[in-house]
């Protein structure tokens, strides 16, 4: 592309610049002089050739991205959308894959809100969720998939079953697998928030129970406790901190959490670090004619309805779980149109929602 084809356009007195930048790359388009998929002059190039500031050019090269016209593409430059391969596209109905633990209750709070943000984005997306368990017949396979909470040999397992390689995102879980990336919440702050709540309130003695290690999330939220507990000079007794087998306590663990209640050395306060184990803690608390938040605090994670009609109402640490499924699903669909050259790691933050089953402690 030439400066003069550029300059055959003139600014009318009463058009904006960047609207003069944006009639004079149209038209070098529509001429021919930019072929669909071609790169064109870059920002600084083009404000040379036209006379106009770089931020006009940037600005109306942005306004032509939005619209369809041109793709920025990182460290590679801005290229002409082929407007027949974005039609064909965006006709094309993709299938995602869900993949969803065996044990996973599906219709709880946590997996709902997951999935529920892939609906949204499979709505706008023009995208067909199938919901899969790492068993599931492979003979009708996905453009991509996503897996929810899964352990690391799980993915790799239903990945050698494919019959060839399809991009995918795991939620709530780390991945250094090809072409995988990972979607969820900090968990090791997530954690953090929630101690660092009790230590402000007074609390020197918190204790924690949470579920298996072997899943990333509750690994990341139990290491970030202690970590947490360790910068705080808080000293963490062995017998207040309960690891389940699964997200809620069976009658021995509830036993255990019984006898660390009605031990002369309670803790003042407990993170309890998913809902089902908040729920727990109350139970226990009510059988022993504990109060809360007079004789424990409680914390828990997540933010059902319930939450807030708990007596008291749950102090919670609330996870943006509609987000993070939109999020994941709408990478992959970027990924698998084009938009994007690989699948980047993408990490969102927790919220502290105060309500009354925390307090000072008395």
């Amino acid at each position: 592309m030439n400066g003069q084809s550029l300059k055959d356009m003139v600014p009318r007195r009463d058009q904006p610049l960047h609207q003069y930048v944006k009639d004079t790359v149209v038209a070098a388009i529509e001429s021919g002089h930019f072929k669909p998929g071609e790169r064109i002059n870059s920002t600084q190039e083009l404000s040379r050739l036209l006379e106009v500031s770089v931020v006009t050019v940037h600005r109306a090269l942005q306004e032509l991205v939005s619209v369809g016209i041109l793709d920025r593409r990182q460290g590679l430059g801005t290229f002409v959308v082929d407007q027949n391969e974005r039609e064909r596209q965006l006709k094309q109905l993709l299938r995602i894959g869900v993949v969803i633990r065996s044990q996973a209750m599906i219709g709880d709070y946590y997996h709902g809100q997951l999935l529920e943000g892939m609906r949204q984005a499979a709505n706008n997306h023009r995208v067909e969720l199938a919901l899969l368990h790492y068993e599931s017949d492979m003979s009708n396979p996905c453009h991509a998939y996503i897996h929810i909470n899964p352990m690391q040999n799980e993915v790799s397992y239903f990945n050698s079953r494919l019959k060839k390689d399809a991009p995918g995102i795991v939620l709530a879980a780390n991945s250094d697998m090809k072409n995988t990336a990972s979607v969820g919440v900090d968990n090791v702050d997530l954690a953090r928030q929630a101690v660092e709540h009790l230590f402000q309130l007074g609390h020197r003695k918190i204790a924690y129970v949470g579920g298996p290690l072997i899943l990333s999330d509750n690994y990341d939220r139990h290491a970030g406790f202690h970590e947490t507990c360790k910068k705080m000079n808080l000293e963490v007794a062995d017998e207040h901190v309960l690891i389940s087998q699964t997200n809620i306590l069976n009658q021995s663990e509830k036993t255990q959490l019984s006898t660390m209640f009605a031990s002369s050395n309670r803790p003042t306060a407990i993170f309890a670090s998913g809902f089902y184990f908040a729920l727990n803690a109350y139970e226990v608390a009510n059988k022993l004619h504990l109060n809360i938040p007079e004789h424990i605090s409680v914390i828990g994670v997540d933010d059902p309805r319930s939450a807030m009609y708990l007596l008291p109402p749950l102090t919670t640490m609330k996870q943006p779980l509609i987000e993070t499924g939109h999020a994941a699903l709408s990478l992959l669909v970027e990924h698998l149109r084009g938009e994007t050259l690989q699948l980047q790691n993408q990490t969102l933050r927790s919220d502290l929602v105060i309500r009354q089953s925390t307090s000072a402690p008395r």
